[in-house]
């Protein structure tokens, strides 16, 4: 390809070195490229599309073998509704059965309290006081201690399942469940690019891999030639650049076709193609070129074949 601009370069300055302006700008037709690249590197498994025909914008055009990324989406599936039920559970607090077994272990704890209490008062108020030694009434006193001390925790327990799980820890679940959710819509969005579509209406002008072969990450594998027509990229010489100008019309001259197409300058480069003019004499200038794109009107041109030589002429004022 580049030794085909090359050639055209060469050809317009020559032709403005003899100064036959009529000649015109030479260049090439082309169409909107709009490729479709592989996502990983896994085998085609099949082709939904056929080079030559035509596509719409969003239609299915090949698939690259999803197993693995469908696996992952079915696991993210799993983790989102782990973590609802995660955060529903943290959000409803803990269970009534829960609560009411603690309610009884305060009943219970509470109770052996009083009955320490009962015993070690009876020890102590006895008439003879030789009948109770007072290792016993040690002994009765440390267990009304323990008593009190698990009627204590009893009570603590009551009150943490009664007033539920704390907030950070619901919030922490309600961000742990987006995060996954977030994860699993990545994932989902990454298996449908498994299926490559048209981006654009068009053209199917080729599938560089076959079905089964394994395309590297990032790989060209569809290109659609996009648009409603073609249009032309030429190389304008330098004493042009005056008077073409972004918006102009010009005539298109096609081998074969005896009447020009019309044409509008959509857009001139600032750059001279592979030269710095300020590194040429001023005859060494009026060689250079300049590549410009000129739009073509798809009711005359919507059927030009890609890659055709063209000219291109200014019209007389």
């Amino acid at each position: 390809m580049r030794f085909l601009y090359l050639c055209i370069l060469a050809l317009g300055v020559v032709v403005v070195g003899c100064g036959e302006r009529e000649e015109g700008a030479l260049g090439t037709l082309e169409w909107d490229r709009v490729n479709g690249r592989a996502v990983v590197s896994e085998p085609i498994v099949e082709l939904m599309a056929r080079e030559g025909e035509w596509v719409e914008a969003g239609q299915p055009l090949l698939q690259i073998d999803p197993r693995l990324q469908v696996a992952q989406v079915a696991q993210l599936k799993a983790e989102v509704g782990e973590a609802e039920w995660q955060l529903t559970q943290l959000e409803n607090g803990y269970r009534p059965e829960e609560i009411a077994t603690a309610e009884a272990e305060l009943e219970g704890a509470q109770y052996d309290r009083k009955t320490m209490e009962i015993e070690l008062e009876r020890k102590t108020t006895m008439s003879n006081p030789g009948a109770v030694s007072e290792r016993s009434v040690d002994l009765t006193a440390n267990a009304l201690a323990q008593a009190q001390a698990q009627e204590r925790s009893a009570d603590e327990r009551l009150k943490l399942l009664r007033s539920g799980y704390r907030q950070e820890e619901v919030e922490k679940a309600r961000a742990h469940l987006e995060a996954t959710k977030a994860e699993l819509v990545r994932a989902e969005e990454s298996l449908s690019r498994y299926t490559v579509t048209a981006e654009r209406a068009g053209l199917l002008d080729s599938i560089p891999f076959k079905l089964g072969d394994k395309p590297p990450v990032g790989a060209v594998v569809t290109t659609v030639l996009a648009g409603g027509a073609p249009w032309a990229r030429v190389y304008l010489p330098e004493p042009w650049m005056s008077q073409v100008h972004a918006g102009d019309i010009v005539d298109i001259y096609i081998d074969g076709v005896s009447a020009p197409f019309e044409g509008r300058v959509r857009h001139i480069q600032s750059n001279a193609s592979f030269t710095p003019y300020y590194t040429l004499s001023e005859e060494d200038r009026s060689r250079l070129s300049y590549v410009t794109e000129v739009d073509l009107d798809p009711e005359t041109a919507g059927d030009l074949p890609l890659g055709i030589p063209v000219r291109m002429q200014l019209r007389d004022e």
